[in-house]
């Protein structure tokens, strides 16, 4: 037993060690998937609130950083690209509206990309087993996001505020209603911009495409087979359990676990599985470590010159 255990702890070992080059090329390689995101953000927002891109895809870069990082359930970094948004000017309603409805955009397409990755998996692994597994958890996702966006739909922050006003009194609550009508008001008049909406879906969803390279690219570092199928149904699919597990901090264990379970489906070694998933947590922390510095030093600093909107001429 004793003996089982360490050969396995050295053929991870060997796994890992083997995928030094294939992490440096996924960190760098991170800033497309985010760039791809930051414009489905950037086609929600007005012209009149926009800043520039650049801005935009530090915050982004600061929103995944605190959702990966820290234990906010994976909503914090929401909320802090709303903030930093207003920082820039933006009038809080109209930022926050432009925030959670990016946020819709985001669950939705990611929806569609676990599909995707269901078909995937299914034509690299068919068996009904694993297809009821794998569906069921995927229409976890593709019911959240339905949930959210009905409720944003039928006035979600008002809603919020009754259920304040019968924890927190009176007096409170009517200060949160008043800004609650309002955030329902912008989000509604987004929602109602349909070309404004396609466009942030599409280019939503090929941010999560974007994606699907990381895997492909660490298949291929391992020896084992690299294709789109492969690579996609781990993607789509270890992203799904990710955001399914969100009171999770970081999705810790949930995350590896999801990647592991889904690669030995597709008939990796079990030991590639774990590197792998190992890999994408050390990518995490590269990329996302220096996006936590960059938001504290925003926030200490008042830095507003680079969040600052691009008035329309």
């Amino acid at each position: 037993m004793t003996l089982t255990l360490a050969q396995d702890a050295g053929r991870l070992g060997d796994a890992f060690s083997s995928l030094g080059p294939a992490i440096v090329a996924i960190c760098a390689y991170r800033a497309l998937p985010i760039a791809a995101h930051t414009l489905g953000w950037r086609a929600v927002v007005p012209a009149a609130d926009r800043p520039g891109f650049g801005a935009m895809l530090v915050m982004r870069w600061i929103g995944e950083s605190i959702n990966t990082l820290l234990p906010v359930g994976q909503v914090g970094g929401d909320v802090a690209r709303a903030r930093l948004m207003t920082s820039g000017g933006v009038r809080t309603e109209a930022a926050g509206a432009q925030v959670a409805v990016d946020f819709l955009l985001g669950m939705a397409s990611q929806a569609a990309f676990a599909l995707m990755g269901v078909a995937a998996l299914l034509l690299s692994a068919p068996g009904i087993a694993a297809s009821l597994q794998v569906l069921a958890g995927t229409a976890i996702l593709i019911l959240l996001a339905g949930l959210l966006a009905g409720l944003q739909r039928k006035g979600f922050f008002t809603g919020l505020s009754g259920v304040v006003k019968r924890l927190m009194g009176e007096e409170t609550a009517s200060r949160l209603a008043r800004g609650a009508a309002d955030l329902d008001r912008e989000v509604a008049l987004l929602l109602g911009q349909r070309p404004r909406m396609l466009a942030g879906f599409g280019w939503r969803l090929a941010g999560w495409l974007a994606h699907v390279a990381e895997s492909w690219i660490l298949l291929a570092a391992l020896g084992l087979p690299a294709t789109l199928e492969t690579a996609l149904a781990l993607e789509s699919l270890a992203w799904a359990v990710r955001s399914i597990a969100f009171l999770i901090p970081g999705a810790i264990g949930a995350q590896e676990g999801g990647i592991v379970a889904v690669g030995l489906l597709l008939g990796l070694p079990a030991e590639s599985a774990l590197a792998l998933a190992l890999a994408k947590r050390t990518r995490e922390i590269v990329v996302c470590a220096p996006g936590l510095l960059v938001w504290l030093f925003i926030e200490r600093r008042g830095i507003r010159s680079l969040l600052a909107t691009e008035r329309p001429h």
